[in-house]
């Protein structure tokens, strides 16, 4: 199949004619060939509203896209080229083009890219509803996806440019346009776009061929091979109305105030069920579902409630089945990995039940009894028929058919991005491979390469990690893995590790030894506590990723008093404990006491205080400070404590720290490790290759093994 190389013209500076700036006044004034700089409402109050591309950010993932000026910092300037936008046409549509990155903006679903073949075109209009009267002008790619800042439960969501279809007054601030000068040379940007929309087009049409080859090869291998049917299955629509109807769901105890049940099946995230919070009664609550039909195979789900809701999130739920209505057998049971935090969807897989039931409850433990949730969804298990050496890999079978007609409709439809085409043809072709390899049981190149990332996750050790019952069980299956690393070793030891991730079981620290405590920010900030001048404070870290030390003042001894609980001392003699006294305040009283604090060391992990899409993956490793359930969460620049009954993980508040063994020389307090090279200079990798800019993982920096985050 012939490959297209796509050569891009390299384009001259430009030469532009700067001018006072004129508000544009109509969607129609904007047009191809001057130079606009933008003003973004919400960011006005804060000083800081332009459209802004980072050429000095060392960052790729920065540099790939526009932002929003807030998170540089960065003054408005209209003669500054990269805050400096031109539009050009191509087949009647505008494209938005940076003069800074010299690159094209393409909405993708984290922002504005920055690409030389642009996906999607921008269309201006006037206001809409929701939107400030002062800032009338909206940009919105292909019509619906519109640029804009959007703050989140009242926090910045990361302060960068974001793509949404919402408009809500609270969410999306439009951007004034202002012509501020002509562009040079307009031409040649016109016949660049030209060029490469063309070659554009021929990749996709490459891809869609890829494609259509790999899902037809998948569909003949389903069913002519495999020997694959499917049949039944789907959403069982459930109601609340009726009780001597079918598919009756029902709680035994609801909140009669607030949130009906009706509100968990009327298909809207933003109404949410409550049970009986207001005086409750029974020890524990349930949903129960009256079948019309019994089912023996079935999943469930439900969305947590859209808008903060407190700490009522479901902790455990235990699936229970009967044939009468009144003597329950159990069925399953989910506990520990559940959502805690808002809008979010939580699915059970498939439950394989011992006989089929007419009757399903599910039992509710929460922290107060009581629990809410937006949606409940219940489904019918698929019955899969398939050739008797490819049934036990029936969850593989249906995700490829999935796959396949998800193939089918993208043909189909012409606005599907190139990018998606080829990563589903690749999900095809991964997914085909897999079950051929796990049926006939041969070596799997792919396992060898996901040991040697488990093997590098196994190397993050210390206060906070999973302890050694947890890490000897994945060693276990990384060892096996080795010696025949069939597919099926490798979905033994994901599954293993996901668990690992999750534990609860975490290593603690050790009475006398002195550690340092660093919080950090979601976004990946972090700022370390120190004690000085009989005062607790927070100072930002920017010495370990350049291998540079803490101070002494960063230092706590920890002392375990016996009963599960930590204190840490200060050299003085004194004890860390929640500045603030305890409540939200100004951080001004010391953070110290004479007296022992009784802290307990927990795990972080998502819940009502994180932001809504924090997952194990990214608290790996880090813990909260509980003192008798209260947790402290200093703001992003330390200078106000709040405390909660939930550890936060947010843009500007956080409770999630590491604690790392102090050594008084930098680094993790991790032993001492040299690079292959004998050098104990400079930054290298675990294969002692010398590093220039070294990215989030572990290094060896002045000699030192030093996990950098």
């Amino acid at each position: 199949m012939k490959k297209f190389t796509l050569l891009f013209w390299v384009l001259v500076a430009c030469v532009s004619i700067l001018h006072a700036q004129t508000a544009i006044t109509a969607p129609g004034d904007v047009k191809p060939g001057k130079i606009y700089w933008f003003e973004s409402g919400w960011l006005v109050e804060y000083g800081y509203s332009t459209l802004y591309y980072p050429s000095a950010s060392e960052s790729d993932v920065y540099k790939d896209r526009v932002w929003s000026s807030y998170v540089w910092q960065i003054g408005n300037d209209v003669t500054d080229p990269n805050q400096q936008f031109t539009f050009v046409e191509y087949e009647g549509q505008l494209y938005m083009y940076s003069i800074g990155a010299q690159k094209f903006l393409s909405w993708n679903n984290d922002g504005a890219h920055l690409v030389d073949i642009p996906t999607s075109y921008v269309s201006v209009s006037a206001a809409t509803s929701g939107i400030s009267a002062n800032y009338p002008w909206t940009i919105a790619f292909d019509g619906t996806k519109l640029i804009a800042c959007y703050p989140q439960n009242g926090y910045e969501y990361s302060g960068y440019l974001y793509c949404s279809g919402a408009n809500s007054a609270n969410e999306i601030y439009s951007w004034q346009i202002y012509e501020v000068g002509d562009y040079g040379d307009t031409e040649t940007l016109t016949e660049t776009l030209a060029q490469n929309m063309v070659v554009g087009k021929q990749q996709k049409e490459e891809a869609l061929v890829n494609l259509q080859e790999t899902a037809y090869d998948a569909n003949e291998f389903l069913f002519d091979v495999a020997g694959y049917s499917s049949e039944g299955g789907g959403q069982i629509t459930l109601q609340a109305a009726d009780e001597d109807a079918g598919n009756y769901i029902w709680c035994n105890e609801p909140e009669l105030s607030e949130g009906d049940i009706a509100n968990l099946v009327d298909g809207e995230l933003a109404s949410f069920f409550h049970s009986r919070w207001n005086g409750t009664a029974e020890p524990q609550h349930w949903l129960q579902i009256d079948l019309e039909e019994p089912i023996k195979d079935f999943s469930f789900a439900y969305h947590t409630r859209v808008f903060d809701g407190g700490n009522d999130f479901p902790d455990v739920i235990e699936v229970l089945g009967s044939n009468d209505g009144k003597n329950f057998a159990p069925v399953a049971k989910f506990d520990s990995k559940l959502p805690q935090m808002a809008n979010t969807r939580w699915e059970s897989g498939t439950i394989e039940a011992a006989e089929e039931y007419s009757h399903l409850r599910f039992v509710v433990t929460a922290e107060r009894v009581y629990f809410h949730m937006a949606e409940f969804y219940l489904y019918e298990a698929v019955k899969i028929t398939a050739n008797e050496a490819y049934l036990p890999y029936k969850e593989q079978l249906q995700e490829l058919e999935a796959l396949y007609y998800q193939a089918m409709d993208m043909l189909q439809d012409e606005n599907a991005q190139t990018a998606d085409i080829v990563e589903l043809t690749e999900r095809i072709a991964a997914l085909h491979t897999l079950i051929i390899n796990l049926v006939t049981d041969a070596d799997d190149p792919l396992t060898i390469e996901y040991v040697n990332e488990v093997k590098e996750l196994l190397s993050y050790v210390g206060v906070g990690y999973p302890a050694e019952t947890p890490r000897a069980t994945v060693k276990a299956l990384v060892d096996a893995a080795e010696a025949k690393p069939t597919a099926q070793a490798r979905l033994d030891l994901e599954k293993a590790v996901e668990e690992y991730i999750s534990t609860d079981d975490i290593t603690l620290p050790v009475d006398g030894v002195r550690y340092s405590l660093t919080f950090v920010i979601y976004g990946g900030g972090e700022m370390f506590l120190k004690y000085q001048d009989n005062l607790l404070s927070i100072e930002a870290d920017t010495l370990t990723d350049k291998g540079l030390s803490y101070p002494e003042t960063a230092a706590f001894t920890c002392e375990d008093n016996n009963d599960g609980t930590y204190s840490f001392r200060t050299a003085d003699g004194r004890y860390l404990t929640i500045p603030g006294g305890g409540t939200s305040g100004s951080g001004t009283e010391s953070g110290v006491s004479d007296y022992k604090t009784n802290f307990t060391i927990v795990k972080m992990y998502p819940n009502g205080k994180c932001e809504s899409n924090v997952t194990y993956e990214m608290l790996f490793g880090l813990v909260a400070l509980s003192n008798s359930g209260t947790y402290m969460a200093p703001n992003s620049n330390g200078s106000t404590f709040y405390t909660g009954t939930l550890p936060h993980f947010m843009g500007s508040w956080t409770s999630a720290m590491t604690i790392e063994e102090f050594d008084g020389e930098g680094g993790t307090g991790i032993e001492d490790v040299k690079p292959d090279n004998g050098s104990a200079n400079g930054i290298y990798d675990l294969q002692g290759r010398k590093v220039e800019n070294p990215v989030k993982g572990i290094y060896i920096i002045n000699g030192k093994k030093v996990l950098v985050k």
